[in-house]
């Protein structure tokens, strides 16, 4: 996870200065980041900065709050999932972290295929039913696919390399 910031002096200037930095979780931390790189700028007194690029962190602009950047990096330091599945979570949500956090509690897992997880329900139910007579009935009679359709208007199916990734409405 890395960003490219500018010195925009040296920029206007037809000068390229900048360096790739992984961004801090704390604002005054990743501020400073920044003041060092325009520290070392040929162009003296610089103090205005852009982000030229992103690596493993959505685009924010050219210009973003710095503690936008911060969230971003503490959402991905509070969760074990994947890279591609929290950037769906955030894309679902129109880059609202503060919903992302909350979806992150949402999570099943990480599926195949949304059949996958819907036959895992199902096998559970069976598999409860069991303990009772008549078990056999129920596995052999249970229609997986109606279980499934009607699964999926349970929960959240957002598309990701794997597959899918599965949250409760």
């Amino acid at each position: 996870m890395k960003i490219y910031i500018a010195c925009l002096e040296a920029y206007n200037n037809g000068m390229l200065h900048g360096a790739w930095i992984e961004p801090s979780a704390d604002v005054e931390e990743l501020q400073e980041q920044i003041d060092a790189i325009l520290k070392k700028s040929p162009m003296p007194s610089s103090d205005e900065w852009a982000v030229h690029d992103y690596d493993g962190v959505p685009n924010m602009g050219e210009y973003p709050d710095l503690k936008d950047i911060c969230d971003y990096v503490e959402l991905v330091d509070s969760t074990d999932l994947s890279q591609d599945c929290l950037d769906a979570i955030i894309e679902n949500v129109h880059g609202d972290l503060d919903q992302a956090r909350e979806d992150l509690e949402r999570v099943i897992g990480e599926y195949h295929e949304f059949r996958d997880y819907a036959n895992e329900c199902a096998d559970e139910m069976i598999a409860c039913a069991e303990s009772g007579s008549g078990s056999e009935f129920l596995a052999k009679y249970f229609d997986y696919e109606k279980h499934a359709r009607d699964l999926r208007h349970d929960c959240t199916i957002l598309d990701v390399s794997g597959g899918v990734l599965v949250l409760h409405h």
